[in-house]
């Protein structure tokens, strides 16, 4: 058997990117990289904010190219930690039309470090990006709490497959 012959240099990571004009868009006046930076989150979401947060612009973060990237979590797992970036404010999908005349409509993915209130993404949205009052910036919005709350409310309880249609049981 012949010897293999091996590159003695290990190619660089590179992550997949997205179309050209698709894919990650970090917002401006980001803070500083910090350990800890995804804290407040939960564990999943920590680790899904932190590996988005070290991908260049540009790089496709949709749920199956994350969960591709991410061993530890399935397609499911990860759209689950996306939604609840998004509900935390770290994150926002802004659907668009592209070009004018057109009805093709896109997804525009934006990310942020610090946690940022439904005010804040509206005004960057619309053009400008000023710090909300009162809110430092890498600290999570107020409104993040009430949302998460708001959103384990409408899960369906353990065991059961669906809402029960109403509070009197039915008589057999």
């Amino acid at each position: 058997m012949a010897d293999a012959q091996f590159s003695g240099a290990p190619r660089p990571y590179t992550p997949p990117m997205a179309s050209p004009g698709y894919g990650k868009r970090s917002v401006p006046e980001r803070p500083a990289r910090r350990p800890g930076q995804f804290a407040h989150l939960p564990a999943r979401e920590a680790a899904v904010a932190t590996h988005i947060d070290r991908l260049p612009d540009g790089a496709a973060i949709d749920n199956k190219t994350l969960a591709r990237e991410l061993a530890a979590y399935g397609q499911q797992a990860v759209r689950s930690a996306l939604a609840a970036l998004s509900v935390a404010g770290h994150l926002r999908r802004v659907r668009e039309t592209v070009g004018e005349g057109h009805t093709q409509w896109v997804y525009r993915t934006y990310f942020s470090r610090a946690a940022r209130d439904d005010a804040w993404w509206a005004a960057f949205l619309d053009g400008g990006a000023p710090q909300a009052a009162g809110q430092a910036a890498g600290q999570p919005p107020q409104a993040a709490p009430r949302l998460r709350a708001a959103l384990r409310c409408r899960r369906a309880p353990p065991g059961t497959t669906s809402w029960p249609r109403s509070a009197t049981p039915i008589p057999a």
